[in-house]
């Protein structure tokens, strides 16, 4: 039976962590939660059917904030990539020929010690096809995964999505068919 899912993505807002990799990293917002969920709660639904976040606490307290009467599910899948010995390191630092490989190939690499993008995919893909159907979901999360899951959920290329900018305390609107 064919339904219809209305997927809120939410970024959250700035941390404070200039030139740092920082994909897993738990920091938190740099902006009060509070003010950040005045500014988007207009813009999402009141009564979701489904609240899902990141665990990191940047998404984490971020939805509580915006939904503090609802139940709030926290969904490891929904957490940005894990960049393995670069969490927490400056970009600066990093060996300039490992950067180039992600260059090179942006949707295949495997950060040392870290995750793979294909296993980062494939998380992500697993938590969006068990989206309830027929229902209306808000996901508080991150921009790696908002540019997969715009990329998977609207034919795009990864590679071109990886391009395009998901700016702190941004809302992306999609309806899937199931």
């Amino acid at each position: 039976m064919a339904g219809t899912v209305t997927l809120y993505l939410v970024r959250h807002d700035r941390v404070h962590a200039p030139g740092i990799c920082y994909g897993q990293t738990d920091l938190a917002s740099e902006v009060p939660y509070a003010e950040t969920a005045n500014r988007l709660r207009a813009q999402l639904p009141a009564q979701p059917d489904v609240i899902v976040t990141s665990p990191l606490q940047r998404c984490a307290k971020l939805a509580q904030a915006i939904y503090p009467a609802n139940p709030v599910q926290a969904d490891d899948r929904w957490q940005e990539v894990n960049f393995g010995t670069w969490e927490g390191q400056r970009w600066d630092d990093l060996p300039r020929d490992a950067i180039d490989a992600w260059a090179q190939t942006p949707t295949d690499f495997e950060f040392p010690e870290g995750e793979s993008l294909h296993a980062f995919r494939e998380r992500v893909t697993s938590a969006l096809n068990e989206l309830p159907q027929d229902q209306t979901v808000v996901v508080i999360t991150h921009a790696g995964v908002i540019r997969l899951c715009r990329a998977l959920l609207l034919g795009q290329s990864w590679q071109q999505e990886l391009s395009t900018p998901v700016h702190y305390a941004s809302i992306s609107r999609l309806t899937l068919k199931t």
